[in-house]
């Protein structure tokens, strides 16, 4: 038996007044989603665990079948990890956004989704100018960039514990009450205020402004954490795995889980992403591998934007270019289970992550039906089905032979 998930980041939500008290995903037009909800089985799951902040990092782990719990050391780490950079034990990595700050506001998170291009080139800029020994940056793709800083023991520690606060967070809301805050929060602090002339002085910066874009006018730490604690899939279910996302986060949990991780041309981590390229590479996976973890990202993009209209487009275009082809495949296969899922509740209202319990549907072999006949929040919550430790969902689709839950009527 194979197995495909198939990750919507962020597609679950609250009702929204813009769509007539709808969800997105209820609003959205999902025949295929609806189809694998027919075909097998739907209910909840709960990918944050009670205590732990909600977002895509704690939710992925959960969905990839990883307790956060006893695994999680901070989001920076494993996306260091796709990178293969593995902290020393005098290091801490650090997610180092490049933010838009302006009139004391959190005016994007995402420097207006800058270019891995420009991005590089301002990494560059600000290793020449503030890295050190001590201080390195590294760059990713667009905005998601890290910080690696070595500390003695004595400093480290109080770095770890540091309060830092995710961006996507504070979208436009004073910032300042928001930067790094507990012992040892001047070291933080002062690379943040650093970064700002060099940054304003580039060249990159300039062009984007002369094109109307926001430039990039500082850097924003959070995240940190030391090396991640983790088992590969080999040893802990005997199965091999791929995995193909644009972002470094769900491409770093593949590679610490023991993952060959999938490059595709094209692929954004937006609404403009390589649809096509992700799940042909995806397809293509499981003719060597057992297991293939397919994550796309503008669901939680566009919810962080605050736009109904966009996030709608996105589950669409996620049904319709990732679920409907993969769901053919499976048919096709006949040995291929699907589970179709979001790893959080992205909130349009407040343009952030959400804990609390998310649909899923699961078809394919073994799996029987269990009554219910369209993926969304209200439809999944009707079959009185609930993982409250949503980190069991993935295991249980690998290990059990048969899955059966009540049939609703």
């Amino acid at each position: 038996m194979k197995s495909l998930v198939l990750l919507g980041d962020g597609m679950a939500d609250f009702p929204v007044p813009e769509l007539g008290g709808r969800t997105p995903l209820d609003y959205a037009r999902t025949p295929a989603m609806d189809a694998a909800v027919a075909q097998g089985v739907s209910g909840l799951f709960c990918p944050i665990p009670d205590g732990l902040p909600a977002g895509s990092d704690i939710g992925n782990l959960s969905v990839f079948g990883y307790d956060p719990r006893q695994t999680f050391t901070g989001r920076a780490p494993l996306e260091a990890a796709n990178q293969g950079i593995v902290p020393n034990d005098d290091e801490l990595v650090f997610r180092c956004n490049l933010v838009t700050l302006e009139d004391g506001k959190m005016r994007d998170f995402t420097a207006d989704h800058i270019t891995s291009e420009e991005s590089r080139a301002l990494m560059g800029a600000l290793s020449e100018a503030i890295g050190t020994a001590d201080i390195r940056f590294v760059p990713g793709v667009s905005y998601r960039n890290l910080c690696l800083v070595r500390a003695e023991a004595a400093a480290l520690e109080p770095l770890r514990r540091l309060r830092c606060t995710p961006p996507h967070d504070i979208i436009g809301q004073n910032y300042t009450s928001s930067l790094p805050a507990g012992d040892r929060q001047e070291t933080v602090r002062a690379l943040i205020e650093a970064s700002r002339p060099v940054l304003a002085a580039h060249p990159a910066n300039r062009a984007r402004a002369a094109a109307g874009k926001l430039p990039a006018t500082s850097i924003w730490l959070w995240g940190q954490g030391g090396a991640p604690r983790m088992t590969t899939y080999k040893e802990r279910f005997g199965v091999t795995g791929a995995v193909v996302s644009a972002v470094d986060l769900v491409n770093g949990i593949g590679r610490c889980a023991g993952f060959e991780v999938l490059r595709v041309p094209g692929i954004t981590g937006y609404l403009d992403t390589n649809y096509e390229g992700k799940v042909a590479a995806a397809l293509e996976a499981l003719e060597r591998h057992d297991f293939v973890y397919l994550h796309v990202e503008a669901p939680d993009e566009t919810a962080h934007e605050g736009r109904p209209d966009l996030k709608v487009q996105a589950i669409e275009d996620f049904d319709r270019r990732v679920v409907a082809p993969c769901l053919e495949a499976a048919r096709a296969r006949g040995d291929l289970r699907v589970l179709i899922a979001p790893d959080h509740v992205t909130s349009l209202a407040s343009r952030t992550h959400a804990p609390g319990p998310v649909p899923f549907a699961l078809c394919g072999p073994g799996v029987r039906p269990n009554g219910l006949r369209a993926f969304h929040e209200a439809e999944a919550a009707r079959a009185g089905v609930l993982y409250p430790d949503g980190y069991t969902l993935v295991p249980a689709m690998i290990r059990t032979q048969e899955i059966a839950f009540p049939l609703v009527r």
